[in-house]
């Protein structure tokens, strides 16, 4: 088990596998998928939640995602429920992840948007690149350099990419892009 812990939320990566019944994306049918190494997340204020990356009964993908929250699920971490899964492109055996964040960018509720390396820092509150890289094997680059086929408005920003099955520095990419931007309240301040 791997644990770490930013400003208010703490992580513990699991080896017990998990499995459920869910939709892989909007429009699918219920299926079987399993994570191999869920997260557990909680944050000082009382939030619980489950995430994994789930390989999905014939979807190619893997598919990260909050599975499980413990109710009821307040501000901000209830944007979670929708807005905090990724779809994981997967490229010579590794599993590839655009960098993007949960950011108020002009609407009412943070929606994902690319972010710089800077932002990245200031989310985790420390060099994010040298965190993710201490629970893992990691690579950081231009998104359309690891995924040649990746549309262009994912291309052109950064991504980075594991072995198969290592979510050590996925998870913690999870952590300062979702709840941690939340929590900072990422593009509400200019």
């Amino acid at each position: 088990m791997t644990s770490f812990t930013l400003g208010p939320i703490s992580v513990q990566i699991e080896n017990t596998p998990v499995t459920i019944i869910d939709s892989p994306a909007r429009g699918l049918e219920d299926v079987s998928g399993t994570a191999h190494s869920p997260a557990s997340f909680s944050s000082l204020d009382g939030w619980l939640g489950r995430f994994g990356f789930f390989e999905f009964d014939g979807v190619e993908k893997p598919i990260g995602k909050f599975y499980w929250h413990k109710d009821p699920v307040h501000e901000p971490y209830d944007r979670l429920e929708r807005a905090g899964t990724i779809s994981l492109a997967v490229e010579g055996g590794r599993w590839v992840a655009p960098l993007r964040a949960l950011k108020k960018d002009g609407k009412p509720y943070s929606t994902l948007n690319r972010v710089s390396d800077e932002e990245l820092d200031h989310l985790a509150g420390r060099d994010f690149r040298e965190f993710a890289s201490s629970l893992g094997d990691v690579e950081f680059g231009r998104y359309g350099d690891f995924v040649p086929s990746a549309g262009k408005t994912v291309a052109n920003g950064l991504g980075m990419a594991v072995p198969a099955r290592q979510v050590g520095p996925l998870v913690a990419m999870i952590a300062v892009t979702r709840p941690m931007a939340l929590v900072k309240r990422f593009g509400e301040d200019g």
